[in-house]
């Protein structure tokens, strides 16, 4: 069998979701000459496997092994070590080449002339981005700078765009020593340094441009890139002096002094996406001049911060044992009745889970029963310890924190896990709608003064059907429309990865009913973590099982006076409570003046008592009500 005039060489970590496009693409090549296709499998985290083997029949194709995930440049040393084509070509696997590209590729090495210099061919990426605000005001702009910046480089600087896509002679490669391995980041333009030192030379053909399926679709990725990018070019100017020019923002204009100061507060990866999470959060409030700004400003901070304090350790966010291994903890207080029919829907589910049950006191003790785990407390803690107990026995990578009272699919653990593929750190939440049909509002912002003021204020609640009434007391009304990154989500139903779950410490026990779930998920998405509220799947949600709503109301003021106490300031919350209750207490005067059967007296005492943190009525329920 003659050798291969072209070995495409394709490095994969968890892209069982976008190998198919790119193999699907090789299958639609055609080039005279023998060719193959190298995909190097770094580590096999999502059946990637398979569907390679699937396609043994259409492409070319061989399987290189390469496990442990120690990053992209080691994989691809591998896989060039492997190829056995007189050209070997990086092809990533978001690409998608279209039909010619590799024939058009092989061209260019043939058509030069005998005795010429090596060539190497560089494809740039045109991203392709869905159609968000983050595209429009910086995704898109940047790319197309990206494009008309690489193709007025001069000869000397082609080595910069070495990337994603490329080819070379495999001797010239060899030559020059191949991928640097212990390299994390830019192991791609390393490389095409050294290949244009040995004498290469790189053109960058503006028709090779190749289709990026994969950019980085929001701010606070973009700014997480960034931030490790920006490590690199200290990594890469140690080994090449005065490769890369090193932007100081030192606080000599308006612009300098914004991205210093900005970058002085990001000192990992995960606050530099922090950061970027905050700038998407408010992108469509933001005029839209100032909404390509704001990002280029984080963006910029995170990269003077790697530039100061970060490693250059990058490895691809993937799905991995926390898709395949899930939990499901489910606190339990009282009847037993929902938990056990919540419990036989569990154990029938289409993705097997492990369920454990946290038994809270429980006045009537949640039974032994086959299949499940049940954890059993001492005393009555209220919600946050429950689940935390429960989550202690939990062996899944990922945690389904799920109330007794809720009616599931029984593929609704499988949506879950497909949904975290494409949010892979993320706290995510179902759809949720009540026996009715009627919606919940799921998404939520995080609590201002002003929201807990609108509801509190008793002439307002005539408007609660109305859209600015539920944006007023700051439900995110996006996030009832489509699917949405939202500051926190409401708690009867969460997904959250287990080792992020564990590494901020849990749930804050401090907290007995409600505003636990704001506290967590707040430490969070400090942590680097989204918050997503998803249109599918949906859950039924009875919604406060049996607990009295003047309960409920009263568990609601004390968390959001902890909460205020930890995050802002309860001064200021019980002042604003206190100001509400007055305006109450003049508009229950005059309906009880227009014969309305109202004590504004009593009610104006009751408001007050539930203001200052009056805890004479302590609840005793471990499930958790939807607010």
């Amino acid at each position: 069998m003659p050798e291969p005039a072209l070995s495409v060489v394709v490095p994969t970590r968890g892209g069982v979701r976008r190998l198919p496009v790119l193999l699907d693409a090789l299958a639609a090549q055609s080039l005279v000459e023998p060719w193959e296709v190298v995909v190097v499998l770094d580590g096999d985290v999502d059946g990637s496997r398979a569907l390679l083997e699937s396609y043994a029949d259409r492409v070319p194709l061989r399987i290189v092994e390469h496990t442990g995930g120690t990053g992209v440049g080691a994989a691809l040393a591998a896989g060039y070590e492997a190829a056995r084509g007189e050209i070997v070509m990086r092809c990533d696997d978001d690409l998608t080449p279209r039909p010619g590209f590799l024939a058009a590729h092989l061209a260019r090495h043939r058509s030069r002339p005998s005795g010429s210099p090596p060539l190497g061919v560089v494809s740039m990426t045109r991203d392709v981005f869905a159609d968000t605000a983050y595209a429009a005001a910086y995704g898109r702009p940047a790319n197309q700078r990206l494009l008309a910046q690489a193709y007025a480089r001069p000869a000397d600087e082609r080595w910069r765009h070495w990337a994603a896509c490329n080819s070379v002679p495999r001797a010239a490669y060899e030559a020059v020593g191949g991928f640097d391995p212990t390299l994390g980041y830019r192991e791609d333009s390393e490389l095409g340094l050294r290949l244009a030192q040995a004498g290469v030379e790189i053109v960058v053909d503006p028709d090779l441009e190749v289709e990026h399926r994969a950019p980085a679709p929001d701010t606070a990725t973009r700014a997480a890139r960034a931030f490790t990018s920006g490590a690199s070019t200290v990594a890469f100017d140690e080994r090449h002096p005065g490769t890369h020019t090193v932007t100081s923002h030192a606080p000599r204009d308006a612009w300098g002094r914004a991205v210093a100061a900005a970058a002085g507060r990001i000192g990992s990866r995960e606050r530099a996406a922090a950061l970027g999470r905050h700038i998407d959060h408010v992108l469509p409030r933001l005029p839209e001049a100032a909404r390509g700004k704001a990002i280029a400003w984080a963006v910029e901070a995170a990269a003077v911060a790697g530039r100061r304090v970060g490693d250059t350790i990058w490895v691809r966010d993937v799905p991995g044992a926390p898709l395949d291994t899930v939990s499901v903890v489910v606190p339990h207080h009282g009847d037993p009745a929902p938990t056990l029919a919540l419990v036989e829907q569990l154990l029938a589910q289409t993705h097997p889970v492990q369920v454990v049950v946290a038994d809270d006191a429980s006045p009537v003790p949640f039974p032994d029963r086959e299949g499940i785990e049940v954890v059993r407390r001492a005393t009555n803690g209220g919600f946050g310890a429950n689940v935390n107990a429960g989550a202690a026995a939990v062996t899944g990578e990922a945690m389904l924190v799920l109330n007794s009272d809720l009616d599931l699919e029984p593929t609704f653990v499988a949506d879950l896990v497909a949904a975290a593929r494409t949010h892979p750190r993320a706290v995510l939440a179902p759809r949720m709608v009540d026996e009715r049909g009627t919606e919940a509002w799921v998404g939520r912002d995080f609590p201002r003064v002003r929201h807990q003021v609108a509801a509190w204020l008793t002439p307002l609640a005539r408007f609660r059907s109305t859209t600015a009434w539920h944006r007023a007391v700051g439900h995110d009304v996006r996030a009832h429309r489509t699917e949405a990154e939202v500051d926190w989500v409401v708690g009867a139903a969460m997904w959250i990865p287990v080792a992020d779950f564990r590494a901020v410490g849990g749930f804050d026990e401090r907290f007995f009913m409600n505003s636990e779930e704001v506290d967590l998920q707040r430490r969070l998405r400090e942590r680097g973590l989204s918050v997503v509220a998803l249109r599918s799947p949906t859950v039924v949600h009875a919604g406060g099982g049996s607990s009295p709503s003047e309960s409920r109301r009263r568990w609601l003021v004390e968390g959001q006076l902890l909460y205020a106490d930890k995050w802002g300031s309860r001064r200021a919350l019980q002042a604003a409570l206190g100001a509400a209750t007055g305006v109450n207490l003049v508009f229950n005067a005059a309906r009880r003046a227009a014969g309305s059967e109202v004590r504004p007296l009593e009610t104006a005492r009751h408001e007050m008592s539930m203001t200052l943190g009056d805890r004479t009525h302590q609840p005793r329920c471990a499930s958790r009500p939807e607010h």
